[in-house]
């Protein structure tokens, strides 16, 4: 079982299954033996006042990164990667800002248990995401009123994906950091990825590194090859409490 799964999720159709729907032409990478999700994630304890509004100074908590733990499996170039990857966020707003990874793990942390459903039809359930809610980057870098959808920039600028403002905001729509107390897998998006657990997986888009505050949709990589913009998962394989 990959490891970002946890030790309850189901894959309906096998680990290759997940790594070409998460990622086309992916598969996931082999367990950390000794790892264990059954414990609580781990705890970051950055300044209290960090995140509190714009006063919030990005790319000065870096010392935070000491308590997150990343994925023994991967490579060890991660830890480096972590130190100097950003995310932008820009676009229609009042204060465009960068974060650092450690900037985001000292924003108020987001975890929830939640399903993931391919377009192709399987499932995997109980997922342990760590993350934050879009909300609270948006409270720093202040939208405008004519922001009405979000685009998410991937690495290399192909996967892009698009959101309505409204859907972004949903309370289980998050950026995803890490799952289980660990960095997600490099297959599934390290070291940020979208988590919308009540749409279909092409629309949660993967090695996230800008987020644009637009005044209209986009059609995203999935959307230009012909699936829906909605991508809502249908109804009957939804789970109560888990999207």
């Amino acid at each position: 079982m990959l490891e970002w799964l946890g030790r309850s999720a189901v894959l309906a159709l096998g680990a290759d299954l997940l790594g070409a729907c998460i990622s086309p032409r992916e598969s996931g990478p082999e367990p950390d033996a000794g790892a264990s999700l059954d414990a609580p994630p781990a705890q970051v304890t950055c300044d209290p006042d960090a995140g509190a509004g714009p006063a919030f100074a990005p790319g000065t908590l870096d010392a935070s990164l000491a308590s997150w733990r990343v994925r023994t499996v991967d490579p060890p170039e991660l830890g480096a990667l972590l130190a100097t990857w950003h995310l932008t966020v820009d676009g229609l707003c009042a204060a465009p800002q960068t974060f650092t990874f450690a900037d985001l793990l000292c924003l108020p942390r987001q975890d929830q248990v939640t399903d993931f459903h391919c377009v192709e039809g399987w499932s995997v359930y109980d997922v342990p995401w760590n993350g934050v809610h879009l909300q609270r980057l948006f409270d720093l870098v202040q939208p405008t009123a004519a922001a009405t959808h979000v685009t998410f920039h991937t690495v290399g600028n192909v996967y892009n994906e698009s959101l309505p403002l409204d859907v972004a905001l949903e309370p289980r729509t998050m950026l995803g950091y890490g799952v289980g107390g660990n960095t997600l897998p490099v297959d599934h998006g390290f070291p940020l990825r979208v988590v919308i657990p009540r749409l279909l997986g092409y629309k949660n888009a993967k090695y996230v590194e800008r987020i644009e505050l637009a005044a209209a949709p986009v059609d995203g990589f999935w959307v230009q090859g012909g699936y829906p913009y909605a991508g809502e998962v249908p109804p009957g394989r939804l789970r109560d409490g888990k999207y």
